[in-house]
């Protein structure tokens, strides 16, 4: 297994990932996606691969995102999103890609991170409490 920044030809290996995760995505939609963010200073991706006959496989992805809010001088970071294959849960590729993200978030001098999981996700809840995060808000959301 290896972690990589995530770019535009892993759109393929991408959009089922989002699918499972309960977003259904098309190669082209992610592609779209991935050229967004490659204009932005704020987002970053991360895959996890593994190779087998020097094929690649992509078995998890990651997306995170800063922001500078008004309250604080320092930037906080996101983690908009976090899949791992169904086949490959439980084998690290989740705890590696937030190390990723963690690691890119400290490099920006970020002070907070952060994820937001939905209500009926319980394993993932106990997946970042494992890693040390807390529940400290409610998020609240209205569809736009």
């Amino acid at each position: 297994m290896f972690i990589r920044r995530a770019t535009r030809i892993d759109s393929p290996g991408v959009a089922p990932l989002l699918t499972q995760l309960g977003y259904p995505a098309t190669p082209d939609q992610v592609d779209a996606r991935f050229a967004r963010a490659a204009e932005s200073e704020v987002d970053a991706a991360w895959v996890a691969v593994t190779q087998s006959n020097g094929q690649e496989t992509i078995v998890a992805f990651a997306a995170g995102h800063l922001s500078w809010p008004y309250e604080l001088d320092h930037a906080v970071a996101e983690l908009t999103a976090l899949v791992v294959d169904e086949t490959h849960r439980g084998e690290g590729y989740g705890r590696a890609l937030v190390a990723a993200f963690e690691d890119w978030v400290a490099s920006a001098g970020g002070v907070r991170a952060s994820a937001a999981t939905a209500l009926h996700r319980e394993g993932a809840h106990s997946f970042y409490e494992r890693l040390g995060y807390r529940q400290l808000a409610k998020k609240y959301e209205k569809s736009m």
